[in-house]
């Protein structure tokens, strides 16, 4: 059964714009960071770097901090809003099918497309070091170790705001509750008292030199421990709800 509801919402992003952010997201980063380095690559390369760390170090640390969590609010609020318009969610629930199996589809689609979205910042990411002419050997394990790491450090946001995305109907409060959480983030890196912020996950796990004191590994469990945490709260909250 739950392939079958799989199937059914994935049928319905057809005439869905989904796609437009996935694509857009990590478009918007490796023009920057071209024009960064084509610009600028002296005074981001210094003498003793190795120049594809810092390339993809540079695309990491933007892709994880800003990128990530707002997409996947994003992501989240496109999936949701076709139930939450008309109230269409007593109709899809008055299906012969379980609450879970809609629930589960819905952020499996959402981690799907997340994953889409990375693997295409890779690709780009070799194509643009490509036309730089970036020297040395490219470092395959490094880049996807990077975006992988990146992945599983926004899980924690990606369930918070799929359980906000389902519980307002309105799309503008998850919308502003990952904004204000990037926000938060960016000021509060290198803070250790606000580690705890699940928005600030995505960039501790980065395997990164600003990172080496960091227990990469802690911060990747704590991630999953939240994310998990959030997933069932919000499945139970759903299954309870009346809709």
């Amino acid at each position: 059964m739950f392939h079958k509801v799989l199937s059914a919402e994935w049928g319905k992003l057809r005439n869905n714009w989904i796609v437009f952010p996935v694509v857009l997201a990590p478009i918007l980063i490796l023009l920057l960071q071209y024009a960064n380095f084509r610009i600028r690559y002296t005074s981001v390369v210094k003498e003793g770097d190795v120049p594809w760390t810092i390339f993809i170090e540079q695309h990491a640390i933007i892709w994880a901090v800003l990128i990530l969590p707002i997409l996947a609010a994003v992501l989240s609020s496109m999936l949701i809003m076709n139930e939450n318009t008309d109230n269409n969610w007593k109709y899809l629930l008055a299906l012969p099918i379980k609450r879970g199996d809609v629930y589960f589809a819905k952020i499996i689609l959402v981690i799907f497309f997340l994953l889409v979205s990375s693997i295409l910042l890779g690709i780009g990411m070799l194509g643009s070091a490509t036309i730089l002419q970036l020297p040395g050997e490219i470092p395959y394990s490094q880049l996807i170790q990077t975006l992988s790491a990146a992945m599983i450090g926004a899980f924690a946001v990606l369930s918070i705001q799929f359980w906000l995305s389902i519980k307002f109907h309105n799309p503008g409060i998850p919308l502003a509750v990952a904004i204000c959480g990037t926000v938060a983030a960016i000021f509060l890196l290198q803070s250790a008292l606000t580690r705890w912020l699940p928005w600030v996950y995505p960039y501790l796990v980065l395997p990164i030199r600003l990172n080496e004191e960091i227990n990469i590994t802690w911060y990747m469990g704590q991630s999953m421990v939240v994310g998990l945490l959030c997933l069932i709260i919000g499945y139970r909250e759903f299954s309870q709800r009346d809709m």
